[in-house]
């Protein structure tokens, strides 16, 4: 059971006192059911329970009160260190993996079990520890009815057989349903996320917002079939176990009396055994559904981590360790890369093969149509995207393998899907002034302010998110700048600002500036211009070349 074996991963110190306390637990629980029902003997035999049955009462309650309270607590520190462990994992499994690994994931999927799927393992764990101390006391009480009255032991344990055979069925179909739920569960999410994220669009366009909110409609009424079936499963298994226990009962009070001796005299003891018995047997049957959830959940977290660690990673540390060999470099080389959204599909979009050098401290600007394959090209370029054939040099020297982690290192950018933090991370001790007026030559002084190490403000138009995400660029001070379609959501001001001012700045500076572009009026600044046409270079013109057209 992954459930089980994901606990292994705890501490083995506080696995074994967490084990240990729950075996006591359940052994005090199962002494507590001795006493009262020898108690109930006394009672019934016209007696009074002594000084002698109290003390024991109180004493096993007690024990049996502190030691379940704290296997209770350590259960919750146990789950919650390692739930904390696996969310940190993934998460840094992310933050390293490929980009191209990440971007296949499926993103409704991973926000689910992350978010979802662990807060139900943490409300689960400690069941588990309940039902383990419910098996000790049925271990226990079983012991005791083979003392009380044999018959009535081996007719409990062929009625639990029976109902074991039909809880296998049942169990089969129930995991079969929640993991369709799960999946269901996913898409659902997927679903939302359009409606939220595609506003704009749904607005202007009302055939295809009904559209969506019928798919969207679909996928509620399957998953609400989905969950409707599970409980269906669930109702079953708690039935099931109604049906075992009054068929037992029903045979020891109606059967028993006939053709079992001396059953009077032990009658009052054995139907409270058996229903603890049964009772015990109940509540565990009753929990299993939340344990088959909380494994199918597990599951799939577990592959989502597989799935990350399948790719290539490079720690920070490495990266930055490989990043020196490249920081002083002359001369960027892309010697026939090429890279294929699925190798196995001949039909599948391809960018390059592409040949291109770059001097440092030159403005390249990549032309063409959307479609192109501009921004792919950028991806392969700063090694975000693997170079299926082909290679990348710096200063004539080969990047492979880890490398291509520090070679990344070079770069700064601000791609068209680019994310914009709140927080300027990496660059915690920037001077706020300097920000500031970096933020007051984007003309968002009256906007936004960085102040406690973060913009105060982030909600605002695409055009001025995209300032805001060059100017954390600009802070960065890397060797490169790649900008794809920077200026697409820029006005006129920003436009000329962002080509005339703020590239030959750049330029000065010594950096190294790729950007895709649409503005023809500009590719005169550009040190070479290279048009690209169906993902391959169409023609490559200098400045001088340009000017002359």
């Amino acid at each position: 059971m992954d459930l089980f074996d994901f606990i292994r991963r705890a501490d083995p110190g506080q696995r074994r006192w967490m084990w240990l306390l729950t075996l006591i637990a359940g052994c005090a629980n199962a002494g507590l059911i001795v006493v009262v029902t020898n108690v109930a003997a006394t009672v019934a035999g016209a007696g009074r329970p002594g000084v002698l049955a109290w003390a024991a009462f109180l004493g096993i309650f007690g024990l049996y009160y502190v030691t379940n309270q704290f296997a209770l607590i350590r259960s919750m520190v146990i789950i919650e260190d390692l739930l904390n462990r696996i969310r940190l994992d993934i998460a840094d499994k992310l933050r390293k993996s490929e980009l191209l690994v990440v971007d296949r994931l499926d993103r409704g999927r991973l926000y689910n079990l992350v978010a979802k799927e662990t807060n139900h393992l943490s409300v689960t764990f400690p069941l588990i520890v309940d039902a383990i101390q419910q098996i000790v006391l049925l271990l226990v009480s079983l012991l005791f009815l083979l003392y009380l009255s044999p018959p009535a032991f081996f007719v409990f344990l062929a009625t639990v057989g029976a109902g074991v055979l039909g809880y296998k069925i049942i169990d089969n179909r129930y995991r079969a349903i929640l993991r369709l739920v799960e999946k269901m569960q996913a898409r659902m999410l997927d679903a939302i996320l359009d409606i939220i994220h595609g506003g704009k669009e749904l607005r202007l366009n009302t055939q295809s917002s009904e559209a969506v909110a019928a798919a969207y409609r679909k996928k509620s009424v399957v998953l609400e079939l989905l969950l409707v079936r599970s409980v269906e499963h669930w109702v079953s298994l708690i039935m099931l176990g109604s049906v075992t226990m009054f068929t037992m009962l029903g045979i020891v009070a109606f059967a028993f009396p006939d053709y079992v001796a001396g059953h009077k005299a032990t009658v009052f003891q054995i139907v409270p055994v058996l229903l603890f018995c049964m009772g015990t047997l109940g509540k565990t049957v009753t929990q299993s559904p939340m344990f088959m959830r909380a494994e199918v959940g597990l599951n799939s977290i577990l592959t989502i981590d597989r799935e990350l660690s399948q790719g290539a990673s490079t720690t920070p540390e490495e990266a930055r360790r490989y990043a020196g060999a490249f920081l002083d470099f002359s001369t960027l080389s892309f010697n026939g890369i090429r890279f294929s959204y699925d190798l196995k599909d001949p039909e599948a979009y391809v960018v390059g093969p592409l040949n291109l050098n770059v001097s440092r401290g030159e403005v390249i600007f990549l032309v063409g149509g959307n479609g192109s394959g501009k921004s792919t090209a950028l991806r392969m370029m700063t090694g975000l995207y693997p170079v299926h054939s082909g290679w990348i040099g710096v200063d004539d020297a080969a990047v492979s393998g880890k490398a291509v982690a520090g070679y990344r290192e070079l770069f700064s950018s601000v791609f068209v899907d680019f994310h914009l933090f709140d927080r300027l991370y990496g660059q915690e001790n920037v001077d706020p002034g300097r920000v500031n007026r970096l933020i007051a030559d984007m003309g968002l002084s009256d906007k936004v302010t960085f102040e406690d190490g973060r913009f105060n403000r982030l909600h605002l138009s695409t055009g001025q998110r995209k300032r805001l995400a060059l100017i954390a660029a600009l802070v960065e001070d890397r060797p490169v700048y790649v900008f794809d379609e920077w200026s697409a959501e820029q006005d006129v001001l920003f436009r000329d600002h962002f080509y005339n001012t703020l590239i030959p700045r750049l330029r000065e500076q010594g950096k190294t500036v790729i950007a895709t572009t649409h503005d023809e009026q500009y590719r005169k600044l550009a040190d070479r211009v290279v048009k690209l046409d169906l993902g391959e270079i169409e023609w490559i013109r200098t400045r001088a070349e340009l000017e002359a057209e």
